[in-house]
């Protein structure tokens, strides 16, 4: 038995834990720390150690075409994640009829994370996600005192004075967190599913002090520190001395509840997984040895406050694929073409000279510099000699170009300027929207991962930290809610395109018209987007008096139809009335080609009559179907529009 575990019943806790997390922390570094130190140079823009060492090479240009890389597509994803003023929503369960609490939340945490300036840590984790392959946060909950102005009455005076107010408000905070200071069992792919996880920072230790102050930790001695390797640093060491620091490992996960709750100098030999039990905590291990900290996983809902992503996911592994692998291999071939040009080009236009050292000057040191004298014994065209290489090659700029192009395929970002890589077919309408909806469907790829795996994991766990330990602004009530987040603004784009292509098809001023522009602005991020959702409903709603005026109007045209029969009925009969009375007259029969004609005028006059009640009978219709049909029409052209809309 170890002679620390009689003095610190503790101390098997903190051996079992250590165990592991050095053990996951090994197969990290062996495995993924090099690459990791070679992306954030290739980044940064920083010679690796071996670029130095290698004196084939003089000229320490890097490309910057992964770094663009990096930085738009990081830049598309915080537009598509955060072009909208919401950009993510809360909706109750099904069960809950009322959903007024979950509406509530939503308001409150809208407030709370703009606070919190969550989106700037967010926005920091797709930077690593970029460069590492894997962004993770981290959600803490902490307290801090608020001050607000206050003007108070000065006593015995007429005067004011103006103070400040304290507040102790609860604050659930994003932070950021690079993949070396995250441990994690490297047989899992989720945090979840891990039997835990560890963060291994190095802390000043007055914090440390103050947090024994406080009651966080308890007070015990913290032992030695011993440096952590956290990989390349390209910055100088100017940190505080090694008495002055502490190494902090906080893990989240299962432990053994005996060696967490018993008294008993039990050893972590003695642990058994068939028959001891394994509970959800929090250990926070100091300098490898001393626990400060060691309870039940405090939280409501007993999950771990870690999220994390993966930006592009390698099967069976936790750790993802960034942008900075992906563009690798063409990157240092591009930085390979461009060093060894600008080396060909100084040789070129600043070659070596031989020298014959017999025509010099005893103890001149011979130089080469613009407006140096070179004394020499004798002709001096005979004493110095350039030693010419030839011109460089215009091929490698095509090389180069070509590099830059493999680049931009293998990381998915394209360089807006040259996006279309000299192909005349994209150049036209169809090409250039070929290319923008396979530019979205590689993107919508990532951006459902980030959802689904970090943004709304995210919001809720910050909801239910808000609920949990600030009661008296998030009432109680039934909180069974999922988060949603919408999939931004590339792929939405795409739909306003749709939709104007649809609006082109239309006639303006008519119902399917005003549809098509409220679905445009619906998706619009405009500032004044409500303002003209509001007109456009304005306008397509009747108008009373439009309607009353376009009734009067057609009561006027039927009246008139009506007329018109009436006084093409009195003319018929009047002809058939004088027919009769020149058949009377005449006492005999009329001629064949007068029977004809009256018979011709006749027919064409019961003819109009017939389409005169046909057209009254038309207006009588369409008056009474003038209400549905429009209702008709507009569910039609809403059902076109979703239609349109989906993906």
């Amino acid at each position: 038995m170890d002679e620390l575990s009689y003095k610190d019943p503790q101390a098997s806790l903190a051996t079992w834990i250590m165990d592991k997390v050095e053990e996951w922390e090994d197969h990290r570094n062996l495995n993924y720390m090099d690459k990791w130190d070679e992306y954030y140079r290739i980044w940064r823009g920083v010679w690796a150690q071996e670029d130095k060492m290698r004196g084939s090479e003089n000229s320490k240009l890097i490309s910057p075409a992964t770094q663009q890389a990096i930085e738009s597509t990081v830049s598309e994803l915080e537009e598509a994640i955060f072009g909208r003023d919401q950009w993510f929503d809360l909706r109750d369960d099904v069960v809950d009829q009322n959903s007024t609490d979950a509406t509530v939340v939503k308001l409150l945490l809208q407030e709370d994370l703009e606070r919190c300036k969550v989106k700037d840590a967010v926005v920091e984790c797709l930077l690593n996600a970029a460069i590492y392959g894997t962004g993770i946060a981290k959600i803490n909950v902490v307290d801090e005192i608020q001050r607000v102005p206050f003007e108070s009455p000065v006593p015995e005076t007429l005067t004011t004075e103006i103070s400040t107010v304290e507040t102790v408000i609860t604050s659930v905070k994003v932070d950021s967190l690079t993949p070396k200071e995250f441990v994690i069992d490297p047989c899992v792919t989720s945090i979840d599913e891990a039997l835990g996880v560890a963060q291994i920072v190095t802390k000043p230790k007055y914090e440390i002090m103050e947090g024994i102050k406080e009651g966080i930790y308890e007070d015990k001695p913290l032992g030695s520190y011993d440096k952590v390797d956290f990989g390349y640093d390209d910055e100088s060491s100017a940190d505080l001395s090694d008495m002055d620091k502490v190494k902090i490992v906080e893990y989240w996960g299962r432990v053994p509840k005996k060696f967490l709750t018993s008294k008993n100098e039990e050893t972590y030999e003695e642990f058994d997984y068939e028959d001891d039990e394994l509970v959800e905590a929090v250990v926070v291990i100091a300098n490898d040895s001393v626990v400060l900290k060691a309870a039940e996983n405090p939280y409501l809902m007993e999950d771990r406050p870690f999220v994390c992503f993966q930006l592009d996911r390698v099967p069976n592994k936790f750790w993802g694929r960034g942008i900075a692998e992906k563009g690798y291999n063409p990157q240092k071939a591009l930085d390979a073409e461009l060093r060894a040009r600008i080396d060909a080009l100084a040789l070129t236009t600043h070659p070596m000279m031989g020298v014959d050292a017999t025509r010099l000057p005893r103890g001149v040191k011979f130089e080469v510099k613009a407006g140096k004298t070179i004394l020499t014994n004798g002709d001096p065209r005979a004493t110095l000699f350039p030693l010419n290489f030839g011109n460089v090659s215009q091929n490698t700029f095509t090389e180069s170009a070509e590099l830059e192009r493999m680049v931009q395929m293998g990381t998915g970002a394209m360089d807006g300027a040259n996006s279309n890589f000299s192909n005349p077919r994209n150049s036209t309408a169809s090409g250039m929207s070929m290319i923008q909806a396979a530019s979205i469907k590689r993107q919508k790829r990532t951006i459902m991962n980030f959802q689904e795996n970090f943004l709304i994991p995210m919001i809720e766990k910050t909801a239910l930290r808000y609920i949990q330990f600030s009661p008296e602004r998030y009432p109680a009530g039934d909180y069974k809610f999922k988060a949603f987040s919408s999939m931004g603004i590339m792929a939405k784009e795409l739909e306003m395109s749709q939709l104007i292509q649809l609006m082109s098809m239309t006639q303006q001023g008519t119902p399917p018209h005003s549809m098509l522009l409220m679905a445009i602005f619906e998706n619009s991020s405009a500032a004044n987007r409500d303002q003209m959702k509001e007109a456009i409903a304005m306008t397509m709603q009747p108008d009373p008096q439009q309607q009353e005026l376009q009734q009067l109007v057609q009561q006027l045209e039927l009246q008139k139809l009506q007329m018109e029969i009436e006084e093409m009925k009195a003319g018929a009969m009047k002809d058939t009335a004088q027919a009769v009375k020149l058949t009377s007259d005449t006492q005999g029969v009329p001629s064949e080609i007068d029977m004809v004609k009256m018979q011709v005028d006749l027919a064409e006059k019961m003819a109009r009559i017939e389409k005169i009640k046909v057209d009254s009978e038309n207006v009588r219709s369409e008056t009474m179907r003038n209400g549905p049909e429009m209702e008709h029409l507009q569910s039609e052209i809403l059902l076109n529009v979703s239609k349109a809309m989906k993906p």
